[in-house]
């Protein structure tokens, strides 16, 4: 089987876009929503568009954790771990809109927010067999 190279930033870099990402997804979750932006039903028709945008924006999370926390083994721990802060955060961001006039707190946006890490964890546990993470410095040089 063909192996994947990713090139693999700094631990600085990784963490930094984790906490780019979760900053993103913070200011989105409790600025003011456009009231003409109406919520319509996502893909297949079984969940509104919202609930999508939730799960991608935490499967997002989760992947830039995963990425950030990278070792040389697959690690299912690590990969656990992940998804428990990514739902922490999300738990977190719900109670954070919970005060807020123009925001609503929901149990339903928390589990799109669960599902999309979980998915995302699950993705990334199964193809980690196929990945192989290259410093930066090599990725033009594969012999290195």
């Amino acid at each position: 089987m063909t192996t994947v190279r990713v090139p693999f930033a700094t631990r600085s870099v990784r963490y930094g876009l984790v906490a780019a990402v979760a900053a993103v997804i913070l200011v989105g979750s409790i600025l003011e929503p456009d009231p003409a932006a109406a919520p319509t039903m996502g893909p297949l028709g079984i969940v509104g568009a919202d609930k999508w945008t939730h799960a991608f924006a935490y499967a997002g999370l989760a992947a830039t954790l995963l990425y950030a926390s990278v070792s040389s083994d697959r690690g299912s721990s690590r990969v656990a771990l992940a998804v428990v802060l990514t739902v922490g955060f999300g738990i977190g961001v719900e109670l954070v809109q919970w005060p807020i006039p123009y925001r609503t707190a929901s149990t339903a946006d928390a589990l799109a927010d669960a599902v999309g890490a979980g998915v995302l964890a699950l993705a990334w546990w199964s193809l980690g067999r196929f990945v192989r993470f290259v410093p930066v410095g090599r990725w033009r040089n594969p012999t290195q």
